[in-house]
């Protein structure tokens, strides 16, 4: 198998497809930037973007979501987790166990933030529309959704900031209420 990889960008991709498969659940483009560029300065960010883009193009990540998601997870291709059984001894063992060591601490962390999503938007009356969301792995597409007004930006602010980790209980509430 031959990789369609420039000298410059190999390690930086093997890196990239390294902690998708350390990770073990689908990303979003900005999550994967993230952990690559800003949590941990493994590479730099204008040629994670590049490398990122590049990868999607030639295959080596893909989109389990489809084309028309709006909240678009990747996660590596059959030939990306091809390559990276090939030049796996590629990435530098420090990096590697870096990114194992990281991804096996925060996997559960950012699979909550991609599931548990909340946002507001101010209403014309001064009040806020607070919409909390779960979202369901498989499809990306949400299996609960509540929204309420709350009367101060400050109240709304922390519901969202509360979101990720009463989700569950939420759900749970609602669900047995809802059906006894």
């Amino acid at each position: 198998m031959k990789l369609e990889f420039s000298n410059d960008d190999f390690k930086t991709k093997l890196m990239l497809l390294y902690m998708l498969e350390q990770i073990e659940i689908p990303l979003t483009e900005q999550f994967i930037l993230d952990i690559l560029t800003t949590r941990n300065d493994w590479i730099n960010y204008m040629e994670c973007v590049s490398v990122f883009h590049d990868l999607l193009r030639d295959g080596f990540i893909y989109t389990p979501d489809g084309e028309d998601s709006q909240r678009q997870r990747y996660t590596l291709s059959a030939k990306g987790r091809s390559a990276l059984d090939i030049y796996y001894e590629e990435v530098p063992e420090n990096i590697r166990q870096e990114m194992s060591e990281f991804c096996k601490s925060n996997r559960m962390y950012f699979k909550r933030l991609q599931e548990f999503v909340a946002d507001f938007r101010k209403n014309s009356d001064g009040t806020y529309l607070v919409t909390l969301r779960i979202i369901e792995t498989a499809s990306s597409e949400p299996m609960f959704e509540i929204s309420i007004n709350l009367q101060t930006r400050a109240d709304a602010v922390r519901a969202v900031e509360v979101w990720t980790d009463k989700a569950p209980s939420m759900y749970e509430f609602v669900y047995t209420n809802l059906l006894s």
